[in-house]
């Protein structure tokens, strides 16, 4: 558990559905194992659940404000304004972690799934 912000599969469901996509297998069971929260160097974004109805940003909160198109879900703050995301293709999010510059127009391979890019990021600063 990072900061006791666990989900649980209802939480995930309605977050898919808030969404519109299905998130990817592996980011399900970090996010109900281990939760949002502060994992090394890296902020991971929450899944809403009641016991974080006090954290303005969240998954959904976050990738609604940041992504109103409905092209990208939010898993992370860069620090910069930016945020790591997966694509939402066909009504599904890809496994690939995505850098989202904000003025860019063509976002950046992070890493080829959530864990890889947990792995990676939570401990390099």
């Amino acid at each position: 558990m990072i900061e006791g912000l666990i989900a649980s599969a209802e939480d995930i469901a309605k977050a898919e559905r808030a969404l519109g996509a299905t998130l990817p297998g592996q980011y399900k069971a970090f996010m109900m194992r281990y939760g949002g929260g502060q994992f090394g160097f890296l902020d991971l974004l929450p899944i809403p659940t009641t016991a974080s109805a006090h954290h303005v940003d969240d998954v959904v909160s976050t990738s609604q404000a940041e992504f109103p198109d409905g092209s990208f879900v939010a898993v992370a703050p860069v620090g910069t304004g930016d945020y790591w995301c997966f694509p939402i293709l066909d009504g599904g999010c890809n496994d690939e972690v995505w850098f989202h510059y904000h003025d860019a127009e063509t976002p950046t391979l992070e890493a080829p799934d959530f864990l890889d890019f947990v792995a990676r990021r939570g401990t390099q600063p």
